[in-house]
């Protein structure tokens, strides 16, 4: 636990450190140099996201007086997901507007942040609809408890999807539907008031 809590430090610090950089220095920054940015913004992710999964955050649960959270690093998980999304969102902003006028470096860099983005957006939404279909199909209150304890960061990526270049969205809708659409009978209503509006922000643009 102790080296844990010494990465998870370091990692809170160097966190701090590259979202101000992003945030006063990503138009500076060149391709490479913002793609290995995305790539330790994903690493930092995985560490947190292994530690704070359901499968381990339940086994935790087994330890401790049922009154009291498991030990977790959300907030970590937390604050690199919301800067892991700002990254790629404003990469993929512009994405197929004035395409003839990018250079090649640019073009593969939207291509990578577009492909970072849905793969992580994907890959959070399934986790918490797999774990959704679990809560159909038993009684245990631990799945309940970590849902509510992740509800968080599944807000976040929904809230942060409904600024997802709609293209992009449209793109890949048959990968994302089936997954908010479990999500849609979920019990956290902080949830499913974010599905609510993604599907006013994201499908509305799709009505004829």
């Amino acid at each position: 636990m102790v080296t844990v809590r010494g990465k998870c430090v370091t990692q809170l610090l160097l966190l701090g450190a590259i979202d101000s950089i992003q945030k006063k220095y990503w138009s500076n920054l060149k391709a490479s140099q913002k793609i290995d940015i995305m790539d330790i913004l994903f690493s930092f992710l995985e560490f947190a996201a292994s530690y704070n999964s359901y499968s381990n955050l339940r086994m935790r649960m087994h330890h401790i007086p049922a009154e009291r959270p498991p030990l977790n690093i959300l907030r970590q998980e937390l604050a690199g997901t919301s800067i892991y999304l700002d990254v790629l969102q404003k990469t993929t902003l512009g994405f197929n507007s004035d395409n003839e006028q990018l250079s090649d470096a640019e073009k593969k860099l939207q291509g990578i942040a577009e492909d970072k983005l849905v793969s992580f957006c994907e890959k959070v939404l399934r986790d918490a609809s797999d774990l959704q279909s679990n809560v159909g199909e038993t009684t245990n209150m631990d799945v309940h408890r970590v849902l509510e304890l992740r509800s968080p960061i599944i807000v976040k990526v929904l809230k942060g999807m409904c600024f997802m270049n709609n293209k992009i969205f449209r793109r890949h809708l048959r990968e994302f539907y089936p997954l908010l659409t479990k999500l849609v009978c979920c019990d956290q209503m902080d949830i499913r008031g974010a599905i609510t509006e993604l599907f006013r922000a994201q499908l509305k643009a799709l009505l004829p």
